[in-house]
């Protein structure tokens, strides 16, 4: 049994993972200080069977033994963060990390081995990231940034523009396509505070401002799509995280993608594993390296 826990910005889950299925899944929401985390860590993983190893699928990239916020802002204390040995001295076992896209890309694909061997997988909520899988390997990076597609330049800007992203740059996907970046720009438009839950709410029920605001963003990601596919020639995209497992915005970037010319077109699908794409797929991935070693 592998100890898999997903730390997000907003939460963290743990779970149990036994044959790629999850076990006593539970979920605490993310502390904004590094005790707090701890102890949420050590609440999650209490009262469990010993697991054979654990894997942390982290937002952020994983640099060594420590993790480094491409946003700062997502986490405030996730900067060159001594993940790995202090949740090693915590659990007391031998602990493993990786970022959270790239481990729901390895999840995603371990479920379509036979169909694809090149798989860009986008995950869009509180943030925006992206793990890839080229020649039926998951590409990590000397750095562990390999696939941070929410970091990369697209051609659609927020509505709120000029807006610079938490990582410092202009133009980012995240800005516009993330759930923060959505309720930031709801807030502008609306005047009042609204989540991006409530506004895929508004637009399903025919509000056209909302409408328009949640399209934007899947522009955003078809654009960001088109550019991975011209330049790394993918045959597969896959969908995951809140906002991109929300009810219409795979149709919305299917069809924002539809109006790009032909070269650029490629199968998108939603993340067969849901939610969990990144504890199942981290699970994965540390069963790769005990078996490689």
């Amino acid at each position: 049994m592998i100890l898999a826990i997903d730390i997000g910005g907003t939460k963290i889950a743990a779970a149990n993972v036994i044959n790629g299925e999850c076990q006593d899944r539970r979920q605490l929401p993310m502390p904004a200080t590094e005790a707090a985390f701890l102890q949420a860590i050590q609440e999650l993983a209490s009262d469990r069977p010993q697991p054979t190893g654990v894997a942390i699928a982290v937002t952020g990239y994983v640099d060594g033994c420590a993790v480094r916020a491409v946003n700062p802002q997502t986490i405030p204390f996730w900067d060159a963060y001594p993940l790995i040995p202090r949740l090693t001295q915590l659990l007391g076992c031998s602990v493993v990390a990786i970022n959270d896209a790239q481990a729901a890309a390895w999840g995603e694909y371990c479920l379509r081995h036979q169909q694809c061997q090149d798989l860009l997988f986008i995950t869009l909520s509180t943030g925006v990231g992206g793990g890839l899988v080229l020649g039926g390997s998951l590409r990590e990076g000397t750095h562990g940034l390999a696939g941070h597609v929410g970091h990369a330049a697209v051609d659609v800007a927020p509505i709120d523009a000029p807006y610079a992203c938490g990582c410092g740059r202009m133009g980012c996907l995240e800005a516009v396509a993330s759930g923060t970046a959505l309720a930031r720009q709801a807030g502008h438009h609306f005047g009042h505070s609204l989540s991006s839950t409530e506004l895929f709410d508004m637009a399903r029920l025919g509000d056209h401002d909302a409408l328009q605001l949640v399209q934007r963003a899947a522009r955003a990601v078809a654009s960001a799509i088109a550019s991975s596919h011209a330049q790394l020639d993918l045959e597969l995209v896959v969908l995951g995280g809140s906002v991109g497992l929300a009810p219409g915005m795979l149709d919305w970037v299917q069809a924002a993608l539809a109006e790009f010319p032909q070269v650029y077109q490629l199968p998108i699908e939603r993340a067969l594993l849901g939610a969990d794409s990144g504890l199942v797929g981290a699970a994965a991935w540390l069963e790769q390296k005990v078996k490689s070693e």
